[in-house]
């Protein structure tokens, strides 16, 4: 008989779900066997049959069959055509109308300019002739006059154009038409000063008293004639705006599309040498434009001395589950956003949308591109998050870079004023880890992942973006002047699409650092850390100094860099725990009083709850833990590691189990708050929502199970000396097998039944002397029914019977040669035991799937065409990948396809049903593995790779 053992995942009936993979099911599926397999082959014959009595009638029946799977395929995609065009259309239409607001904005305004030019020649230029000199009059003037005739055959021809206006209607040749003409405007400002009016109003009373007079009649609406004779040097910079907005709403097939890009880039060179001759006073007039603009009505100064405007751009930014087109003012310490008013009644054609303060505390978080999300980047500060989405990889390094460097030289002004201090509270922030499927009874729902960064604190918050919606009006109705961004609602028909999800990870990170970010919920945060089940010492926690937690971080990194950590030496459980300790601080509380009666464990804390979780493992054996707002998942495995005295336990995990799910908890999790009571003054409707949820939580547990898995050689250190773990894992692979997660042949399920018997049925073991008193109701219970049924109950029995005098014979002979070294374990059935679990695990660890972790997936065509080509393999569409401790293995029907080293993946990023991850082998391809599973995959990677890394 053989004794070598295969490997299995982990499962259980009632838990069938821990490892997301039903491995039986799935080959079930994907190959035909026993009966299916024998009616396909019998109606392959019989078809065969008929087609050589009359080939001729069967054939055309078979082709009018195929013509109308044919016909509806051709249907589906002729709908298909129809919706994909629709909503083209809608798009371009959108387009056309934006596009049309930008033009008649250009109109309006070119308009407007003329009628002040008009002005300044009219009731200045040709009146004061007679007053100046020549020399004088070109001072002040210049050449304004060319200008104005230039503009105003510039603006016939566009206002001609734009009153046939269609979304075809083209611009582009107008613009590239005048842009040469335009340099005139060189002459106007090399040299134009500001001053020249003050200058020469002192020089000649006859023109201080010509313009006092006509500012007394308020000709001027409340500016001045400087206000007037900027204008020309401001006209240029608004073309390049308009036409980069312009360019921004045209589709790449329009045919304006190509001139517009070529007249914007000859204008934006125009523009280049006039912003060298005039940047202090175009920048110093763009404040008191803006202020008018948009502030004076709100009543908000935004002119202060040491502020200055730097620049403006067309662009995205990212509202709700939307992207809106915007124009963004930048100045060295304010962001104004403003928006194309689409109302073509309107008088003014921007209007103001948001506008945010920089500061001390204000950074930015260059966002990773997805699928649907590409050149994004949000600039926060305080409450207030902006999220940008450029049009390309340049402009977002511009924009990203230029905002750094602003925020960078208020953080050094800070630091030589003294203000900024070391202990100061820095912002929290808020990352998006990746998205969760989650099933309930009613229905599947996404749960956003979000890592939250505090002083610190490191910490793991899961949540759903309906809660946040409640959370945001709860706060708007507590505290109406709070700043926070705005959460649109739910719309079910759109919820699981992958753009959506994508867009509002983003939106929820702005949300949660707004929210945890603002002065009010700082002032009063106990509602709102109970509702986000953070602990409440969550504000205290951030201020404490950290010198302390860092100089024993120091410490024991020191420490173990001068071991041999470099070698197979090392047990798993140091292993993991210095990386740990390398990586994150484990804040724990403590904990006292363990008081064991039978198998049901009771543990008092200091911190006052009256809310327990079961916990279960898998050799039945399950005790109540308290749980409180203030424990994270690594703290509860720590206590109980501690009540069934595992010695050690940074490889296990708790999968938390309930009606409608099973999922992994991270050490950082919070430990979710299970409501106890509501309200009698609710609906009905909420009332049975209320039961659903009541039902789902109550039957709530949490299961320890080992998670990771390095070298068998670093794992046999530690369950040698570790009794309590050496069986939990035992009864963890018999689990495995129960579930058909190994592939076994009939003389390993006879051993493994053997062992099943002395591990968990001792006394059973002990009398079995004929084949009549082996009890195969209790081996039934480790061989699934499917592979029992393949054999006859006597050839097992028979089998098995030959068996257990091999391994007992076995046993008893390694005891009497290691009699000394177990005198540790004193009765003579434990030391039985033992031996048979280190026979057992010896056995399991020589396969080489042991330790790995299981995911469904699917390859794309795509993927899987270049991974065949590459590395000479077959592999199926439906696979399994298995995540190893070095390496990727993608698996079909039991058997390995690829192995992949996990040195050799980079840039594993997780989306809501895939992931993706390049090959440091293969340059320049992006490879795709769909699933639901790629979060908890990335996390596995990541943690493997840190292990590697720091050994």
């Amino acid at each position: 008989m053989q004794h070598q053992l295969s490997l299995t995942i982990e499962s259980n009936d009632s838990y069938d779900q821990i490892d997301n993979i039903d491995m039986s099911q799935f080959n079930e599926n994907l190959f035909l066997q026993g009966k299916e397999q024998s009616k396909l082959l019998s109606d392959i014959h019989m078809a065969s049959e008929k087609l050589s009595h009359s080939a001729d009638h069967y054939i055309n029946e078979i082709v009018e069959q195929t013509q109308g799977s044919i016909k509806q395929i051709i249907m589906i995609q002729s709908y298909y055509r129809m919706y994909s065009c629709k909503i083209k259309y809608q798009k371009r239409k959108k387009w056309a109308r934006y596009r049309k607001c930008v033009i008649q904005e250009l109109v309006d305004s070119e308009f407007t300019y003329l009628k002040d030019l008009e002005l300044i020649i009219v009731k200045f230029y040709d009146p004061l002739q007679g007053i100046l000199t020549e020399t004088q009059s070109k001072l002040l003037f210049r050449n304004l006059k060319q200008i104005y005739l230039l503009n105003k055959q510039f603006l016939f021809e566009i206002s001609e154009r734009f009153s046939n206006f269609t979304q075809h209607t083209c611009f582009g040749k107008i613009f590239d038409k005048y842009v040469q003409f335009f340099k005139i405007y060189f002459e106007y400002t090399s040299g134009f000063s500001i001053e020249v009016v003050s200058l020469l109003r002192k020089e000649i009373p006859k023109l201080n008293d010509f313009i006092t007079e006509l500012e007394e009649a308020d000709i001027f609406k409340g500016g001045n004639l400087e206000s007037y004779l900027i204008k020309p040097v401001q006209r240029l910079p608004k073309y390049v705006l308009l036409i980069k907005d312009l360019i921004k709403h045209t589709w790449k097939s329009h045919p304006d599309y190509e001139s517009l890009q070529v007249s914007v880039n000859k204008f934006i060179e125009v523009n280049s040498k006039i912003d060298i001759l005039m940047d202090n006073v175009l920048k110093n007039q763009m404040l008191f434009e803006l202020q008018k603009l948009f502030f004076d009505s709100i009543n908000v100064s935004i002119v202060e001395s040491t502020r200055r405007y730097v620049q403006s751009e067309t662009i995205n930014v990212l509202v709700s589950k939307q992207q809106k087109s915007v124009i963004v003012y930048i100045c060295n310490d304010m962001i104004i956003l403003t928006q194309r008013n689409q109302n073509a009644l309107a008088k003014q054609h921007e209007k103001l949308y948001e506008y945010l303060y920089l500061n001390e505390k204000s950074y930015c978080k260059n966002k990773p591109e997805t699928q649907y999300c590409k050149f994004l980047f949000t600039v926060s500060s305080q409450e207030q998050s902006i999220t940008f989405i450029c049009q390309d990889a340049e402009q977002k390094q511009k924009l990203l870079s230029l905002f750094e460097t602003l925020i960078n030289d208020i953080k050094m002004k800070y630091q030589k004023l003294e203000i900024f201090q070391e202990n100061d509270v820095q912002p929290i922030q808020v990352f998006a880890k990746g998205t969760e499927l989650r099933k309930s009874l009613l229905q599947s729902y996404t749960v956003y992942v979000m890592f939250i960064t505090a002083g610190t604190q490191n910490l793991t918050l899961s949540t759903r973006y309906s809660s946040l919606i409640k959370l945001e009006n709860m706060l708007r109705k507590q505290f109406p002047d709070i700043s926070i961004p705005h959460l649109s609602k739910n719309q079910w028909a759109n919820n699981k699409k992958t753009q959506l999800i994508e867009a509002r990870k983003i939106i929820i990170e702005n949300f949660l650092e707004a929210v945890l970010n603002s002065p009010l919920i700082k002032q009063n945060p106990e509602q709102v850390l109970k509702y986000l089940e953070l602990p409440p010492s969550f504000y205290e926690a951030i201020a404490s100094s950290p010198n302390k937690i860092c100089i024993q971080r120091e410490s024991l990194r020191n420490t173990m860099k001068s071991s041999s950590f470099n070698t197979d030496d090392i047990s798993l459980s140091e292993t993991l725990r210095f990386v740990r300790n390398t990586n994150t601080i484990r804040q724990t509380l403590h904990h006292k009083s363990l008081k064991v009666s039978n198998q049901t464990i009771n543990i008092k804390v200091l911190l006052y709850t009256s809310i327990y979780f079961q916990i279960m493992f898998l050799d039945e054996f399950y005790i109540f833990l308290p749980i409180s707002p203030e424990l994270r998942v690594a703290d509860l495995i720590e206590m109980a590691a501690g009540a069934i005295k595992l010695q050690s336990y940074d490889d296990f995990k708790f999968f938390l189990i309930n009606d409608q799910e099973i999922r992994i908890l991270d050490d950082d999790d919070c430990i979710p708050q299970i409501q106890l009571n509501k309200s009698n003054n609710e609906s009905v409707f909420s009332k049975l929502t209320f039961l659903f949820k009541e039902r789902e939580k109550t039957n709530t547990k949490l299961l320890l199970k080992k998670y990771l898995y390095l070298t068998p050689k670093q794992e046999k250190k530690d369950y040698q000396s570790d009794l309590v773990r050496l069986n939990l894992i035992c009864h963890q692979a018999f689990d495995d097998i129960k579930n058909m997660k190994y592939k076994i042949t009939f003389s390993q399920y006879c051993i493994y039944s053997i062992y099943y018997l002395i591990i968990k049925y001792y006394e059973n073991f002990r009398h079995i002397f004929t084949k009549q008193s082996l009890p195969i109701n209790l081996v039934k219970q480790l061989i699934p029914d499917k592979v029992y049924k393949q054999e006859k109950e006597l050839t097992w029995i028979s089998e098995i019977y030959i068996g257990i005098g091999i391994v007992k014979q076995e046993i008893e002979q390694i005891l009497k040669q290691h009699d000394k070294n177990l005198q540790g374990i004193k009765k003579f059935e434990q030391q039985f035991q033992y031996i048979t679990e280190l026979l057992f695990m010896e056995s399991l660890q020589q396969n080489p799937f042991y330790g790995l972790q299981y995911f469904n997936i699917e390859i794309p065509n795509t993927s899987k065409d270049i991974l065949q080509r590459q590395f000479q393999c077959q592999l199926e569409t439906y696979s399994i990948l298995g995540v190893k401790y070095d390496r990727f293995i993608i698996i079909n029907n039991m058997e390995k396809k690829l192995e992949i080293f996990l040195y050799d993946i980079v840039n594993l990023s997780p989306f809501p049903f895939y992931f993706q991850f390049q090959i440091k082998q293969i340059k320049n391809e992006q490879f795709i593995f769909k699933t639901s599973n790629g979060l908890e995959i990335q996390k596995l990677q990541e943690l493997y790779s840190n292990i590697s890394n720091n050994l």
